[in-house]
């Protein structure tokens, strides 16, 4: 086998707790990863040495600011000897989104790397490749619709999901910098216990296989949409607006700047998609289900 193409997913963190800061700087986090159908392409085809990644995202990087190009180096400390790749990238999932692109392209690059060179890393060598390169990396390296992460988000626990979810995306054409989110004086972790955000999670999960929406709608959380809402205003006034027009099951997704509407079934998002393009006629929207 020269060339391998694998599909690479976006997630949802339908419920985010931030419970502390740690003393390295990072934030212990309390989540529940949703992976979802929208999805990016990785073609990858054995070279003589080295790695060559091309992008039709205008302005992404290709070397090695790029995080399928760290994974490639990762890959080649591990081991020396390791033949050449050139990827080609077509993305679908937006920049700095809160969707976990660039996670997910990492890896399913990791995934697809060790499948064309057969190099017979276990799950347990991958994650450990993945938490090196970013903290929501290792979730797409489980085999798991769903799961409930901890730590800096880099400890993963499979939930899967039960139901088919439905959602509505309402995208941003610019991106917001993770970094400059958890750095915001407005995030104020510690609001909950990690005991807590824990038992939150395993009850939306409950609430979630017998489709009670109201009860969800109750739960979810995301601690990270204050700071968000004070470096980008308009996601605050999207929520809010959806929120007016009745549409109880909406948050920002990780960082932001992507803002989700839940529903139970697929004809609902059908008939909605027209009202909330009527409420946004200049926002993407994206209709998607669970992956």
């Amino acid at each position: 086998m020269n060339t391998l193409t694998v599909s690479s997913p976006a997630k949802l963190n339908l419920h985010l707790r931030v419970t502390r800061k740690r003393p390295d700087g990072y934030h212990e986090l309390v989540t529940l990863f949703h992976r979802i159908s929208l999805k990016d392409t990785i073609t990858l085809k054995k070279i003589p040495r080295g790695i060559v990644l091309t992008c039709d995202y205008p302005g992404l990087p290709t070397d090695e600011r790029n995080i399928v190009v760290r994974a490639y180096g990762l890959l080649q400390a591990r081991f020396p000897r390791l033949g050449g790749v050139r990827v080609r990238l077509q993305k679908k999932i937006p920049v700095g989104a809160g969707l976990g692109g660039g996670s997910s392209n990492a890896a399913f690059f990791l995934l697809g790397m060790n499948r064309l060179y057969r190099l017979g890393l276990s799950r347990k060598a991958l994650v450990a490749m993945g938490k090196k390169l970013g903290a929501d990396v290792p979730f797409f390296l489980y085999e798991t619709n769903q799961a409930l992460a901890v730590g800096r988000g880099d400890r993963i626990y499979p939930r899967p999901a039960r139901c088919r979810q439905g959602f509505l995306l309402l995208l941003s054409e610019k991106s917001l910098s993770t970094k400059d989110v958890f750095r915001s004086r407005h995030l104020k972790p510690g609001a909950v216990s990690l005991t807590k955000a824990t038992g939150e999670v395993r009850m939306l999960c409950h609430f979630s296989g017998l489709q009670k929406y109201q009860e969800i709608a109750a739960l979810i959380r995301n601690d990270l949409e204050p700071p968000a809402f004070s470096l980008r205003p308009s996601i605050s006034k999207q929520i809010q607006k959806l929120t007016r027009a009745g549409y109880p099951l909406v948050r920002m997704s990780g960082s932001g700047p992507t803002v989700f509407i839940m529903f139970s079934h697929e004809q609902e998002i059908k008939r909605h998609r027209t009202l909330v393009r009527q409420l946004f006629p200049a926002v993407r929207l994206e209709k998607v289900f669970t992956f």
